[in-house]
């Protein structure tokens, strides 16, 4: 199973940057998919929070991501 974290910055804060909370893909997405549904998840969550840019999208196996 894949995980998708996206890395965003904050426009208003300079450069206040984090990690959003994994976004759990089904069983059988492929990492090509799982890029793929980096850019639909990107943009929709970008639509909803237009003081951020994302500068990092990472699709790795579930639990694998360190919080900073």
């Amino acid at each position: 199973m894949l995980e998708l974290v996206f890395t965003v910055c904050s426009i208003v804060q300079g450069a206040n940057c984090h990690e959003l909370q994994p976004i759990r893909l089904d069983e059988n997405t492929s990492m090509i998919a799982c890029m793929m549904a980096s850019q639909f998840e990107g943009a929709k969550w970008v639509s909803t929070h237009p003081n951020y840019y994302i500068i990092r999208a990472t699709c790795q196996p579930a639990g694998r991501f360190a919080k900073i």
